[in-house]
């Protein structure tokens, strides 16, 4: 499929991108609505600012993309792959992110609500594991 390079602002709204390979791609401040989103690839592109949501992401990978304030709310994220990107300032919202992979991000003043983590790693060490730990490290 064959995806106009600049979506800067756009609204997408039940569009099926399933498969499709995002490259260098700029979509800041776009907004991505109810589409079917399966097993895309997102490599070298500026999601800044976007908004992502009731989408069904399952199986995506993100490698090397700006995401700074972004914002999911309601997307299927199962089994995930996120890789160098820049989250910081980012909205996760009420997502499945059960048997996600998240390498090498930057997470400052990114918040997550209502998200399931099952299984999820950060730098290959599992998502309760790190949980465990930081509480275990705050209740003293």
């Amino acid at each position: 499929m064959i995806v106009e390079r600049r979506n800067s602002g756009k609204v997408l709204f039940g569009e099926k991108y399933i498969g499709t390979v995002f490259e260098e791609d700029d979509f800041d401040s776009a907004v991505f609505h109810a589409g079917n989103m399966y097993c895309v690839a997102v490599t070298a592109s500026n999601l800044d600012q976007t908004r992502i949501e009731e989408c069904s992401m399952q199986d995506a990978q993100f490698r090397n993309v700006a995401m700074k304030n972004a914002s999911f709310q309601a997307v299927d994220l199962q089994n995930v792959s996120f890789r160098d990107a820049c989250l910081s300032g980012a909205s996760v919202m009420h997502l499945d992110m059960s048997k996600s992979h998240f390498e090498h991000l930057n997470l400052n003043e990114c918040e997550f609500v209502s998200c399931s983590l099952e299984n999820a790693t950060i730098d290959g060490i599992p998502v309760a594991e790190l949980l465990a730990a930081y509480k275990e490290v705050h209740s003293k």
